[in-house]
């Protein structure tokens, strides 16, 4: 009987003895992959700074339709990247939540793909965007499409 019972015990040990070293091969990794994606995040930030190469490859890289409409947009948005939504909330594209205050993103490549999920993708634009960007009432400023074609204008 002592032997059925040292062997039933040798064996639940070795069971649990390898579940556990299962359960922390699994939190370790875990802990790894976060690692992983804060130092991408990290390099992200700290490498993949807003100027606008750096901005047209992102619109480029995200589908963006008629990159340099909304490269301008961008430019005249923030002040040539100087404005408190572009810096502070990484805001290139002035956009607003539904109660008026500005949207705020972790990066300002998030701000790029917000533009495509909320003015792009959900609208579909057409091929005349400058005609788009007056029927969307993208702006208050009536004389907003004419700045922004000025500074298309001034990149070609």
């Amino acid at each position: 009987m002592k032997v059925k019972t040292i062997a039933a015990l040798l064996i639940v040990g070795a069971i649990l003895g390898v579940g556990f070293t299962l359960w922390w091969q699994a939190i370790q990794k875990s802990a790894e992959e976060k690692q992983g994606e804060v130092a991408s995040v990290q390099w992200r930030h700290n490498h993949f700074k807003l100027n606008e190469s750096n901005l047209m490859d992102e619109l480029v890289a995200q589908g963006i339709e008629f990159p340099e409409i909304v490269m301008a947009q961008a430019i005249l948005e923030t002040g040539n990247f100087k404005s408190y939504a572009c810096l502070k909330r990484n805001n290139l594209f002035g956009l607003r939540k539904k109660d008026s205050t500005y949207m705020s993103f972790e990066h300002w490549t998030d701000a790029v793909a917000a533009y495509k999920k909320f003015i792009q993708k959900w609208k579909h634009p057409p091929s005349d965007y400058y005609d788009y960007l007056n029927r969307l009432g993208y702006a208050e400023d009536s004389s907003y499409v004419a700045k922004v074609k000025q500074i298309v204008n001034q990149k070609k």
